[in-house]
């Protein structure tokens, strides 16, 4: 099922003190040996609806979302690792996105036995990983633009596969000559539209800059993420699919195609939207996310 998302829902306006301070509760898990611990905020009671930012993010882009979800939801938002407060990884130690969700792992506990799942880019691509482990708990999951490079391949999508592949090695290229800022400045013209880069202030790009060692392990791990064909299918029918309609084309390619290797997923579009949209269209993707988790609620009661 595939629809276009207008602004449908007015989003509960709540101050931001429920967010920023005495409602959020800040924690961290306990380290263990290679993994770091990752910083979180949580807000709210009822079911758990933990929240997986992308690259060069951090737990904090949810902040909206979470004001809207905690008057049903407890909403846990962590840092993934070397964003926001948490700890970057060790360089001698080998990363992927199992590294993330054993990470995220030491959060779950605290999830009760299951919780929703939502994740956007690189968040989405750990956020899919995290519910093919163990899919018993995992009420729904909504993935926002989730750079689950795979699903192009199983789809035959090629030309689209390549673009995302050229703007990897633009960026690894850049970052091993030694130019962070060039490398930065391409992704995120590339993410967000010619010209962003530019537009943004000297404090986000020097923010943006920190990240650049990161987004290189990201980008290793978001290609080689993978998943058995038919244990994706599997989560097809609790899976909401969520992008823009102005975010980059391999990424619409991406998006849709995954619509169609996960049968019984929901598919929505964003008008005007774009890879940013958690952070340009928070109202109607949480409007959005809400819908996701209602229904599934409702299914439970007949």
């Amino acid at each position: 099922m595939t629809y276009s998302l207008a602004a449908r829902h007015d989003m509960r306006r709540h101050p931001a003190s429920l967010i920023d301070g005495p409602a959020a509760r800040r924690a961290e898990t306990r380290p263990s040996r290679h993994l770091p611990p990752l910083h979180h905020i949580e807000a709210g009671t009822g079911e758990t609806v933990l929240l997986l930012h992308g690259s060069a993010g951090s737990g904090a882009l949810w902040r909206p979302t979470m004001a809207a979800l905690q008057p049903l939801y407890r909403a846990v938002a962590p840092d993934l690792i070397g964003y926001g407060r948490s700890p970057a990884w060790c360089a001698d130690v080998p990363y992927g996105i199992d590294s993330e969700t054993r990470a995220l792992e030491r959060l779950l506990p605290s999830c009760a036995d299951k919780y929703h799942l939502v994740g956007h880019s690189y968040g989405g691509v750990v956020a899919l990983m995290l519910a093919l482990a163990n899919p018993v708990r995992v009420r729904t999951l909504t993935l926002i633009e989730p750079v689950f490079l795979s699903a192009l391949r199983y789809g035959g999508r090629e030309t689209a596969l390549l673009r995302f592949r050229k703007t990897r090695d633009a960026f690894l290229f850049a970052i091993a000559g030694g130019s962070a800022e060039s490398a930065m400045k391409a992704f995120i013209d590339f993410w967000a539209g010619e010209g962003a880069w530019d537009r943004a202030s000297a404090s986000q790009r020097s923010g943006l800059l920190r990240s650049a060692d990161k987004i290189v392990l990201d980008f290793r791990a978001a290609f080689a993420a993978d998943a058995q064909l038919d244990r994706l299918a599997a989560l097809g029918p609790r899976t909401l699919l969520l992008r823009g309609d102005r975010s980059p084309e391999p990424m619409l390619c991406l998006v849709d195609t995954l619509h169609r290797l996960m049968p019984d997923s929901t598919h929505v579009v964003v008008p005007g939207a774009g890879h940013s949209l958690p952070a340009t269209h928070a109202a109607e993707m949480t409007g959005a996310i809400m819908d996701h988790l209602h229904i599934e609620a409702e299914r439970r009661l007949r």
